[in-house]
């Protein structure tokens, strides 16, 4: 359904790499969202009136399910623990746009309890960030993509790295690649990211070797350090990546990246519609921009 992302050749911090551009690869799914809901958009369901999920009140995820619903002519039923009365008030990001979208959003402490309520037979439950097996069809189409844009650009010894939110796309990108991925934890530690791989696929093998970074960062929250490299990376290379996820990443990669031996090359997995809102939580709590 997608065409293959853009594969780049870029320099940072006297860094040189490949980066796989998903970010562009579709304005409504972008990045590791439109390989995680391939097999949905692609397939029929004729039998399914509603989708129901869970997640945080800012999710990509939430976005790109909300859109996913819109095209089937589904119902979205979409729950998360709390929204902060700022955001009810003055919607924006993800948010904003799945409600536009025709989301019905539910609070709820017990998500996954929650969720199981508007369960019926006729409804298509999508776990959390996309963390199933049916994301494997669209990221193997991805794995595919990079074999080939290897192969296109005589690439030697390769190794690919992205941070992880359930690790979905890392996990079945090392299934079917034939070469080193690595990636971070942005949530939780390693122990939560191995038991979300868990969840999904038994077999270690599969498994991509994880990176710590120095400090230990909580999702979501501020930090200083992090909005200056994310800046520092749109600065540099004119490239804008995801402000939750891709800090990390890169601060991540960068710490290693002396240590890790071949070509490497970064997955730039979107999410931008997601830095709106945390430009502005930055702007007002932080006093950064």
């Amino acid at each position: 359904m997608f065409s293959p992302s853009p594969f780049e050749k870029r320099t940072f911090n006297n860094n040189t790499f490949y980066l796989k551009r998903d970010d562009l690869l579709d304005k409504d799914f972008s990045g590791n969202k439109a390989r995680k809901f391939h097999y949905f958009l692609t397939h029929d369901f004729p039998h399914i009136k509603r989708v129901v999920s869970s997640g945080s009140n800012q999710s990509n995820a939430m976005y790109s399910l909300s859109v996913l619903a819109r095209l089937k002519g589904w119902e979205f039923v979409y729950i998360c623990d709390h929204i902060p009365s700022f955001l009810k008030e003055n919607p924006i990001g993800n948010y904003k746009v799945a409600l536009e979208n025709g989301m019905q959003i539910v609070e709820s402490l017990t998500r996954e309890e929650e969720a199981q309520k508007w369960l019926t037979e006729t409804s298509l439950h999508v776990e959390e960030g996309g963390r199933q097996i049916e994301a494997e069809e669209g990221i193997k189409r991805l794995a595919e993509e990079l074999v080939l844009d290897v192969k296109r650009h005589g690439l030697s010894n390769p190794y690919l790295f992205l941070p992880s939110g359930t690790g979905t796309t890392a996990l079945f990108l090392q299934k079917h690649l034939p070469f080193p991925v690595f990636t971070c934890n942005t949530v939780g530690d390693s122990a939560y990211l191995q038991k979300q791989w868990e969840m999904v696929e038994p077999n270690l093998n599969f498994y991509p070797a994880i990176l710590e970074t120095k400090q230990k960062y909580h999702y979501g929250k501020l930090y200083v350090e992090l909005y200056v490299l994310w800046k520092r990376l749109k600065d540099e290379m004119g490239v804008e990546f995801d402000l939750v996820y891709d800090p990390v990443g890169w601060k991540a990669f960068l710490e290693h990246r002396d240590s890790l031996e071949g070509t490497p090359i970064y997955l730039h997995q979107g999410g931008l519609l997601g830095n709106v809102s945390m430009l502005a939580r930055y702007a007002r709590k932080a006093n950064m921009l």
